[in-house]
């Protein structure tokens, strides 16, 4: 028998697309009365211990690194646990962690560790995009899940200086972060579980499917 012909790379491509559309998308949405029990429940832990929440959240982010944490539920629950310029803070801190963390691996643990992180492939790519695009790179991955952490790996593996490293993404992250708190602030003063849900899985998969719109622009 003549062998299977392979399935042309787009379509892989695309499945797996729809198959993170389902895992981000989907199940939020099947079990959203759960999600939003959570995080009423969340919500009302901060109130009694505001600092131990806050620490929590800024530690969850930071860990975000080594960690599958929904950068996106934790962000928009900041926002609406601790109000616009609290919450601000509280993600920035968390977010900051995270990146200078990021560099850290990329820079004195070099490419073995960042690679058993993320992939040769990933870092090996985002190395390459670092060393191109420089500063705009880490801006505009910076709200990208995944992407983010593997970007801030790949500047301290190029040896990017730190003082630059730390101004941009003190910028970056200043305005994810802004951007983040203001949505879940805005919900509870609304009342609205629809904003919720838009921080925690909108924002993140809108983010995400512009960068491989992006990438898909670039490869022509």
């Amino acid at each position: 028998l003549p062998p299977m012909p392979r399935r042309p790379a787009p379509f892989l491509r695309w499945l797996a697309i729809a198959a993170l559309l389902f895992l981000i998308v989907g199940m939020p949405l099947i079990f959203r009365d759960q999600f939003v029990a959570a995080s009423d429940a969340i919500l009302a832990a901060a109130d009694e211990r505001p600092l131990a929440a806050a620490l929590l959240i800024i530690a969850a982010l930071t860990l975000d690194l080594f960690l599958p944490v929904p950068n996106g539920v934790t962000n928009t629950l900041a926002g609406a646990a601790f109000g616009f310029a609290l919450g601000t803070l509280v993600i920035w801190l968390g977010l900051m962690g995270a990146s200078l963390a990021g560099y850290a691996a990329g820079r004195w643990a070099a490419r073995p560790l960042a690679k058993r992180l993320l992939g040769a492939d990933d870092v090996d790519k985002a190395h390459k995009l670092a060393e191109r695009v420089g500063p705009v790179a880490l801006i505009v991955s910076r709200p990208v899940p995944v992407l983010a952490e593997v970007m801030a790996i790949a500047a301290g593996v190029s040896a990017m200086a730190f003082v630059r490293f730390a101004l941009v993404m003190a910028l970056a992250n200043l305005g994810v972060a802004m951007l983040f708190a203001a949505i879940g602030a805005s919900a509870v003063a609304q009342d609205s579980s629809t904003l919720l849900m838009l921080g925690a899985v909108g924002l993140p998969l809108a983010f995400w499917l512009g960068w491989q719109a992006i990438e898909r622009w670039r490869a022509r």
